[in-house]
């Protein structure tokens, strides 16, 4: 079984060395774009529904 565990271990550190590694922050920096890009399209669609609603007397409150 450790044998198994060892060579899973191995496989993770050449993984992560070889593909990870050259990255960099790369990656972090392209998700945390793209949170704040669906973050500003979120808030422009949530006020177009606000206007949306504060416009519709008949709505029910």
């Amino acid at each position: 079984m450790d044998a198994f565990i060892y060579l899973l271990r191995d496989m993770f550190v050449w993984l992560f060395d070889n593909t990870m590694e050259p990255i960099g922050n790369t990656l972090n920096i392209i998700g945390v774009l793209l949170l704040f890009v669906g973050l500003a399209i979120w808030l422009k669609m949530q006020a177009k529904f606000n206007e949306e609603a504060a416009n519709n007397p008949d709505q029910i409150k």
